[in-house]
């Protein structure tokens, strides 16, 4: 008879099998999250990216990440002192979409560009090939291209409160005429009246498909390819989102894009790899546009889960 703690040598060969499966398993495994190091932001899959809700409870899922920015002096104009210390990011995404939230602290809300004068707060993130790849901090190179994903403040403006005009600016502003539309009444001009007349030389960003004077807005979030400094450029396809919300003091953003790339240039996203990301600040109150900004001190390896 054989006692209840003995072991048979089916079970001791079946139980050896387990034994390598799961070690070999484990050998293939991705190195995270107990290999997260300071260099590291993990991006977490979840069900469903909420970009669109910056308070969602699922960007909880995925842990914090300090963000330390910097001065900005390698390409003008330059920025010696960042008007943000830091950012707190966190990385998730759904197998379809990768998203982002940034959060960081301004007292001061900077959302209507009207005016020569007037800046916007933004925020950016910075997507590459690569594992922590520094070379492409300058908004990529010749070789290796990097894309963008900047939310503009004034662009979330419009999209909640209608296209901001001369009124929000100048509320007691008095207009005899706009030529040439010398048959519509000043205050009920708009955009539309200039295309509709063929008269949008006198509007030089509308002429020239400047995505900044665009008459309608879909999108918070402008998707951006450069391979450089100087060079960024608007992709055809703009099929990024996002949304900015306030809490007292602090900016709460979400950015996302598909991990598939749609335009030449465009970085490609895969789960269960690693990617290059950076981000970037811009202070309305400070001034801040164009490479006056506060980008991150460094770049970070961007763990996707499988």
């Amino acid at each position: 008879m054989t006692s209840s703690s003995s072991v048979s040598r089916r079970q001791l060969i079946t139980g050896g099998a387990a034994v390598a499966g799961a070690t070999a398993l484990a050998g293939c495994a991705p190195d995270y999250p107990d290999a997260l190091g300071p260099g590291d932001v993990r991006a977490v899959r979840v069900p469903r990216v909420p970009v669109d809700e910056p308070d969602s409870d699922v960007w909880g899922r995925t842990p914090p990440k300090t963000v330390e920015l910097a001065p900005q002096q390698i390409a003008l104009p330059h920025k010696a002192r960042p008007s943000v210390g830091q950012i707190e990011v966190r990385a998730i995404h759904d197998g379809t979409r990768i998203g982002f939230r940034i959060d960081w602290d301004d007292s001061d809300v900077h959302d209507l560009t009207v005016r020569v004068d007037d800046f916007r707060d933004a925020c950016a993130v910075l997507l590459a090939a690569g594992g922590g790849d520094e070379t492409v901090r300058t908004m990529g190179t010749p070789d290796s291209a990097a894309t963008l994903l900047h939310w503009k403040a004034d662009w979330q403006r419009d999209l909640d409160r209608g296209r901001a005009g001369l009124d929000d600016a100048y509320p007691n502003r008095s207009v005899d005429v706009y030529p040439p539309l010398v048959g519509t009444a000043p205050q009920d001009v708009s955009i539309d009246d200039y295309e509709a007349a063929g008269a949008t030389e006198w509007l030089p960003g509308t002429h020239v498909d400047n995505p900044n004077s665009a008459a309608t807005r879909t999108t918070a979030v402008e998707k951006i390819v450069a391979n450089g400094f100087g060079t960024s450029t608007t992709t055809a396809t703009q099929n990024a989102s996002g949304r900015g919300v306030r809490h007292g003091t602090t900016w709460r953003v979400t950015v996302a894009k598909p991990l598939a790339a749609d335009d030449d240039g465009e970085t490609a996203i895969t789960p269960g790899s690693v990617a290059t990301c950076a981000f970037a600040i811009w202070s309305g109150a400070a001034g801040d546009a164009g490479g006056r900004k506060s980008p991150s001190a460094t770049v970070y390896r961007l763990v996707i889960d499988p």
